[in-house]
């Protein structure tokens, strides 16, 4: 008996088994999308896929379970271990099955790293495990297997393992693909998950079923995204044009990765998706997959006992359609080990990128890296925005991935929203005039820090004690932040037969992309061209009229987060571009205009934007790969360590949750829960910044306490969050 698992029980054959029946259904949903897999490819997977275990019916290996399973153990003199997966490419007959060079470079690798280990193969113990200790099993595992296994093992194969694979290497993609479905495949299998589920549930059709329902006709942009979703496109839209549907409508039959900068975001269109007086569409094919979407899932009734399902395909990347965050799914521009995984993902797949220009420079470099392997894997991207900076335009077509064909552009010039007034004073100056414009009129005032925004509502709250003044930012818990999203939705959007409300809230760049919300006026200060706009699309939303009068105030005079919030030269730069267009219309051209000229190579010479931009690029484009983990690759893609802080005052509320959980070895729900209910109290937050105000909370990792104060009343939605003598948030 060779085992391969002990939880459950299963022999490698049957744990093969397992994955010969994943690649087979793999083949069935998806075989004809993947441009690099060919009858020779497929028939490289089955070989890799086969050979994969067999060196875990090593003793030495076949021992550890053994112990687990109260078992006699096999006799076994070598006290080392290796891994079975290098043990596995010995006993791989390459001569029999007639490969190339190039394909059993290709087998041999795909199996040999199928798992990556931190110490590489060693040519000498390898040898000596299998002439020693496999050899006498070979008749045995032969039969198991029903395998052809050389009684000549190869160690000319073993030997091919010490040079690995290179970006600049000409089968590198389709190694990629035959080590990442590999990875997949075995995944799936040992998970007990389908590695594709739900694949003839199109999302494009239920899309168009939707429209038709409501009465909706597809507009341009619609109409452009259904007529090329044989390729990969760039749609360039403003706000309230139906992106969302387009971006649907692209993937159409195909299995689809649809991101977003914020999880606010994905959990809204989530929603959308899933409801049954929207879109409709079938819960167990959409999938949701960012830092908090287990805890998201869990609080969803309507899922019943089904969410543990959901999350369970989501990780393993199997949903029709899965909403995400680039951190989870897009990092592999990294090279980091295993990256295979989620680039192959993408081979059979379409990708959307939402809102490119709300990232940094290094991260808008490395989207563009992945972006460009995603083109060379097979796979399609759609990238859309209201607003796209030239260089990354530029950038796409040089590496000849896009073409101007492919881009399109959709303005409504018939609506005008915005007419601004340009102030140079700055926006703590004018708390009268915004206390007396809320009297009856709903008012959003966006600044640039925490500190500000904190400053700003204590300067309203203190001006008048009666008026409606709220505060939002990121230095809430995340159960209370919950409470603030909501009530700002529904403050701004009453339910029928409720009154609308007058007032103001007080926020940060944390609503600029995250909620779905529409006031009257807009007091803010200035940012970059492309924050900025994100900003005027909480205002007038829906406005059916041009304003005669402003509706956007913009104060240019001491402007929070420049020079580490916000690029101060970028801002002075678009402040120039913005000067024409005082106390006038601000029309959507203008918009897309502006942010083009801005960020055009001249426009940005010598600008610490463009530096970093061409850095990170040039990075990713000569990286040695296989160098860092995929967690080291998450880190540098936060650019910091974060941290899940608890304000101390919570201390005695958590205090028996905390030691229930460290009890609770064994139930792993009810850890989950436990943990759960205590993450609700926690933010998160820059590590640096805090580092000498934490203290360890036993038991739970990455979780600390902080010591600082914390103000909010849950029943009035009142309050100022963290209060500490410095900013410590992730989130300005």
């Amino acid at each position: 008996m060779f085992y391969a698992k002990t939880k459950p029980v299963q022999t490698i054959r049957e744990h093969t088994d397992c994955l010969v029946a994943e690649l087979e259904r793999l083949k069935s949903t998806y075989g004809s999308r993947f441009v690099h897999m060919d009858e020779r490819m497929w028939k490289l997977l089955r070989l890799a896929v086969e050979y994969h275990d067999v060196g875990k019916a090593w003793p030495g290996f076949q021992n550890r379970l053994r112990k687990q399973l109260g078992e006699k153990k096999l006799p076994n003199t070598i006290t080392y271990s290796v891994p079975h997966n290098y043990l596995s490419v010995g006993m791989i007959p390459i001569k029999k099955y007639k490969l190339t060079k190039e394909e059993s470079r290709l087998l041999i690798h795909a199996v040999g790293y199928h798992h990556e280990r931190s110490e590489l193969p060693d040519k000498e113990k390898i040898e000596e495990i299998l002439e020693n200790e496999m050899r006498p099993y070979l008749p045995q595992l032969i039969d198991h297997m029903k395998l052809d296994i050389p009684e000549t093992f190869s160690y000319k194969s073993i030997a091919r393992l010490s040079k690995r694979y290179s970006q600049f290497d000409d089968d590198f993609y389709k190694y990629v693909l035959l080590k990442g479905l590999v990875h997949r495949i075995d995944h799936a299998a040992s998970a007990g998950v389908d590695i594709e589920l739900h694949a003839d549930k199109h999302i494009g059709a239920q899309v168009t079923a939707y429209m038709e329902h409501k009465g909706y006709a597809k507009n341009e942009l619609q109409q452009f995204a259904e007529a090329n979703t044989d390729k990969s496109i760039i749609v360039i839209a403003q706000t309230g044009m139906g992106k969302t549907e387009a971006a649907l409508l692209w993937i159409n039959e195909d299995k689809g990765f649809f991101t977003l900068p914020l999880r606010v975001s994905i959990n809204a269109i989530y929603d959308r998706i899933l409801s049954p007086q929207e879109i409709n569409y079938h819960p167990e094919a959409l999938g949701l997959l960012h830092s908090t979407s287990n805890d998201y899932l869990q609080e969803k009734e309507e899922l019943d006992e089904k969410w543990e399902d959901i999350y369970r395909h989501s990780r393993h990347l199997s949903s029709k359609l899965l909403l995400t965050t680039i951190d989870q799914i897009l990092k592999f521009p990294f090279g980091y080990r295993g990256f295979e995984k989620e680039l192959a993902a993408m081979a059979n797949a379409k990708v959307v990128i939402d809102e490119i220009q709300a990232y940094e420079p290094k991260i808008a470099a490395m989207l563009i890296k992945a972006l460009e392997m995603i083109h060379k894997i097979g796979g399609k991207f759609m990238v859309m925005t209201a607003t796209l900076p030239t260089i990354y335009l530029d950038e796409l077509k040089k590496r000849n991935i896009i073409t101007e064909s492919d881009v399109g552009k959709f303005i409504n010039q018939d609506i005008t929203r915005h007419r601004i007034c340009l102030r140079q004073e700055g926006i703590t100056e004018v708390g009268e005039e915004i206390i007396e414009q809320a009297k009856d009129t709903q008012v959003l005032v966006i600044v640039n820090t925490v500190r500000r925004a904190v400053k700003m509502y204590e300067q309203l709250r203190k001006i008048d004690p009666e008026a409606n003044v709220y505060l939002l930012h990121s230095q809430f818990t995340q159960e209370d932040r919950k409470l603030l999203e909501e009530e700002i939705k529904s403050f701004n959007k009453p339910k029928p037969g409720e009154p609308r409300r007058s007032g103001v809230w007080v926020t940060t760049q944390l609503v600029e992309a995250s909620l779905d919300i529409d006031f009257d006026y807009l007091y803010t200060e200035i940012s970059t061209l492309d924050s900025f706009f994100q900003r005027l699309g909480r205002c007038y939303r829906n406005g059916k009229r041009s304003p005669v009068q402003p509706n956007v105030y913009v104060f240019t005079e001491d402007v929070a987060g420049l020079g580490y919030i916000y690029d101060a030269d970028l801002v002075k730069k678009g402040l120039a571009l913005l000067q024409p267009y005082q106390g006038r219309i601000l029309d959507e051209q203008a918009k897309v205009e502006m942010v083009q000229r801005l960020y055009s190579r001249e426009s940005l010479a010598n600008t610490a934007f463009l530096r970093e931009f061409e850095e990170a690029l040039h990075e990713f484009d000569f990286l040695d790969f296989y160098e860092v983990t995929g967690q080291e690759a998450q880190k540098k893609l936060r650019d910091i360590q974060t941290v899940q802080v608890i304000p101390e005052c919570f201390f005695d509320e958590i205090f028996d949750l905390v030691k229930e959980y460290e009890k609770c070895q064994v139930d792993w729900k009810r850890r989950q829960e436990i943990r759960r209910k205590i993450e609700a109290k926690s933010i998160g937050v820059y590590r640096f910044q805090a580092e000498d105000k934490l203290s360890t909370l036993s038991g739970l990792d990455n979780i600390f306490i902080l010591h600082c104060g914390y103000e909010f009343d849950r029943e009035s939605r009142q309050g100022r969050g963290i209060v500490s003598d410095i900013e410590i948030t992730m989130f300005s």
